[in-house]
């Protein structure tokens, strides 16, 4: 009868840990599939009512002439834009700018928007102020994420922190070889996939991932023919620690992978 052989404890039942990563699959770790929405920087000048046009009448049609006449007065009457005031985050509302109501809603959708005057504003959250939100003046150039950073076109994203840690780099096949609108250094390049969780948002719940485009002409450039973002609506997400990286500002491709 051959010898009995036994186990040698912990040695075969438990691997080195080095062992264990060295055998590991080498391709970036799924986090599931997301459903990819889209923010920018909303601009004043952007927002708001077209002034109407008063049809010239046909020379001799005097019912035509009574008729715009008569249309003239009754826009005269119309009451002006409703007009909202911006506050400053804190206790001592201070106010930062009387916009349109259209585009302070607007802005609490976006989350960022420019003044007409060149100032960039970030919402702050829930205040006691007159009107609520309140905003902050930023000196980044799109704004601020949530996690102090400067907001960054095509490289930030927001999460829920639930889902995805803030500061996690993420890579997105479905935005690789895509060409993002703009000019350098913000745009006009091809995308690799790689973007960070910097900011969060309100709206923002579970398996949802809101992509920064900088400006709203940037987020139609980026639809598919017929105006579709169909692409976004169920990506597949991975974590990009070891296939990203993040140099100062930049965020980019560590090599290329094959998933």
């Amino acid at each position: 009868m051959a010898p009995k052989v036994e186990p040698v404890p912990d040695q075969v039942s438990e691997l080195d840990q080095s062992i264990i990563e060295s055998i590991a699959p080498t391709g970036p770790r799924s986090l599931g599939k997301f459903h990819v929405t889209f923010y920018y920087v909303i601009g004043e000048d952007e927002v708001g009512s077209k002034p109407a046009v008063v049809p010239t009448p046909t020379a001799g049609d005097t019912a035509q002439t009574d008729a715009v006449l008569d249309n003239s007065v009754n826009l005269a009457g119309v009451a002006p834009t409703q007009r909202v005031t911006l506050y400053a985050g804190g206790t001592d509302c201070q106010p930062i700018a009387n916009v349109s109501a259209e585009f302070a809603s607007e802005i609490e959708m976006q989350g960022t928007g420019k003044l007409r005057d060149g100032r960039v504003v970030n919402i702050w959250g829930a205040c006691g102020c007159e009107h609520s939100p309140c905003y902050r003046v930023t000196g980044n150039k799109w704004g601020t994420a949530g996690s102090g950073r400067p907001l960054a076109p095509f490289r930030t994203v927001a999460v829920d922190p639930k889902i995805v840690p803030l500061g996690t780099l993420l890579y997105v096949p479905a935005l690789e070889g895509r060409q993002m609108p703009g000019r350098a250094p913000w745009g006009g390049f091809v995308h690799d996939g790689c973007v960070v969780a910097d900011d969060t948002g309100g709206g923002i719940d579970g398996h949802q991932l809101d992509f920064f485009v900088g400006r709203k002409s940037y987020y139609h450039a980026l639809s598919s023919r017929g105006g579709s973002h169909s692409w976004a609506r169920s990506a597949e997400v991975f974590d990009g620690t070891k296939h990203c990286e993040r140099n100062g500002g930049r965020v980019n491709r560590t090599a290329p992978e094959t998933l």
